[in-house]
């Protein structure tokens, strides 16, 4: 009896310590596609021009997709990327209350974007906002 709670102690010791592996060898690296897509981005700035992007891209989420491309500057924060400027535009909510609303479609997103996956002919929207 000894012998085999010692052996189900031992192997889910072993089970833990292999996730923890794979955990450490995952960490810091940026998922990738296994093959490029291609999604459109209109960003809509403060005075109301539209500029559409057309990006190719092996991310798998949007931030990572828009910061590789350089379109995109922001910081981490607890939430994830927290956007602080599109396409060289600052928006400054501790100032004014600006910020970058992320769309999906026509949809207020529901999701960061750095937790946006992206997909073959997606449409996504980055609109310069000020909280009222």
């Amino acid at each position: 009896m000894k012998n085999k709670t010692n052996l189900i102690r031992l192997s889910v010791l072993f089970v833990l310590m292999a996730a923890l592996a794979l955990c450490l060898a995952s960490c810091g690296k940026t998922e990738q596609n296994t093959e490029s897509v291609t999604f459109t981005l209109t960003v809509i700035g403060p005075d109301g021009t539209a500029t559409e992007h057309t990006v190719t891209s092996d991310a798998v989420n949007l931030g990572d997709a828009l910061l590789n491309e350089g379109i995109i500057e922001g910081r981490d924060d607890q939430y994830g990327l927290y956007i602080t400027a599109v396409d060289g535009i600052t928006a400054d909510f501790d100032k004014d209350g600006a910020y970058w609303a992320l769309y999906i479609g026509e949809e207020y997103a529901m999701t960061g974007i750095s937790s946006t996956p992206i997909a073959e002919g997606d449409s996504f929207r980055l609109v310069y906002e000020v909280y009222a």
